[in-house]
């Protein structure tokens, strides 16, 4: 499994998923949010549905969303880069 923690992602919901978070989702296409955690439940994810104002520091709104419910989800992945490789000094004169 890959870890989407702390990552904004678009999900497309399967029908069962849209049926079941009705009114906590946009009723057509896809919807971004950003991952708390994943576990193998699903993904929590906050969603800001379109309050204003701050967040209280103490709690802030989030979803399950089973991953059942999820058809499929995109996301930018970078990859970590390879072991650095420092010179031991010799130089080409």
């Amino acid at each position: 499994m890959i870890d989407t923690s702390s990552r904004v992602v678009r999900f497309y919901l399967s029908a069962e998923g849209r049926k079941s978070l009705r009114g906590l989702v946009p009723a057509r296409g896809s919807f971004q949010a950003v991952v708390i955690a994943t576990d193998q439940l699903g993904a929590l994810v906050y969603r800001a549905a379109g309050r204003s104002g701050a967040l209280s520091s103490e709690k802030i709104p989030v979803m399950l969303l089973r991953w059942d419910y999820i058809a499929s989800m995109t996301f930018d992945y970078q990859t970590e880069g390879g072991p650095v490789r420092t010179s031991i000094g010799f130089r080409d004169t």
